[in-house]
């Protein structure tokens, strides 16, 4: 049996697989940027109820302050540990191995191409990327809520929104900022920057300017197709893209920017990736992009 881990800032999922096969999943907290110490917060969460395990394969989203202690907590539970980042995991689900350029879209944002090269894009974190992502327009929405609080612009449904989801806007930065979670609190606040869109003129902005940002972030990661004239196959992960508000905006943008891109359902997601790869022998093109260590 192997186990396959697909860890996000909202949440963890665990799986119990067989040869690549899911048969039972299981739910866990997400990671935080502010743990003390991600390795930790991982074998925490993930348990001391494992043994016997062929391989743990786990993609994750939040970064790692010490891989060795990671690896060799893994490794009292498993024959053979794979750590890489869910957009590797998302990119095997998506394609299981072949060309494509796939775009995860949840918390934060980051897409990979693998074709005649390979391609990563953004995914550089709340403080300087994850562009379009739900961090990325929580935070715009609240910026505009606060600008409407303050007068230095019109109050509108955005204001009215956050303060009916947290009360007092004086008082939200001294819960937020000293938050451990205040990244996927933030990020949870794009639900209402979608709902309001449907009637709100600057929520409807956001919604169409995330959907830029993220057709940016696919299209240099199609770079990675090195020939002209090529399809250009684009599959997504995550929750984010459920919104049709959302996804109608990124495939407009997608196809002017990069009119051979050709999307299409992913195959399956980052967890059934990361099974995947837990079941093969040699991961193939993705080798560089994971850390793999072994008793």
């Amino acid at each position: 049996m192997d186990l396959a881990i697909d860890g996000g800032q909202t949440g963890l999922r665990l799986a119990v697989c067989s040869r690549g096969h899911i048969e039972e999943i299981r739910q866990a907290p997400g990671l935080s940027y502010a743990e003390g110490s991600p390795a930790k917060a991982v074998l925490e969460r993930i348990g001391s109820g494992w043994s016997g395990l062929g391989t743990i394969c786990m993609g994750l989203t939040t970064l790692l302050d010490d891989h060795d202690a990671l690896a060799d907590g893994l490794l009292a539970m498993a024959e053979r540990v794979m750590i890489t980042t869910d957009v590797v995991t998302s990119h095997a689900g998506a394609f299981a191995g072949g060309r494509g350029v796939v775009l995860a879209a949840g918390t934060g944002a980051i897409a990979l191409g693998v074709a005649d090269t390979v391609r990563q894009v953004d995914g550089w974190g709340y403080l300087y990327g994850d562009a379009g992502g739900g961090f990325w327009i929580g935070r715009q929405g609240l910026d505009a809520a606060y600008r409407g609080f303050d007068g230095r612009a019109e109050a509108g449904a955005l204001t009215e929104r956050a303060q009916a989801v947290w009360g007092d806007l004086a008082e939200l930065p001294g819960l937020l900022y000293l938050s451990p979670d205040a990244v996927a609190r933030i990020a949870r606040f794009a639900v209402h920057v979608f709902e309001l869109a449907e009637r709100d003129a600057t929520a409807r902005a956001i919604v169409s300017e995330a959907g830029r940002e993220l057709a940016s972030t696919v299209t240099a990661a199609a770079r990675c197709f090195s020939e002209d004239g090529q399809v250009v196959p684009v599959a997504w992960t995550g929750r984010l893209l459920r919104d049709s508000r959302l996804r109608a905006a990124f495939g407009a943008e997608l196809a002017a920017r990069l009119p051979l891109a050709r999307l299409r359902r992913p195959a399956g997601d980052s967890l059934a990736g990361a099974a995947l790869l837990a079941a093969a022998d040699d991961p193939g093109v993705y080798d560089s992009m994971i850390r793999t260590v072994t008793r």
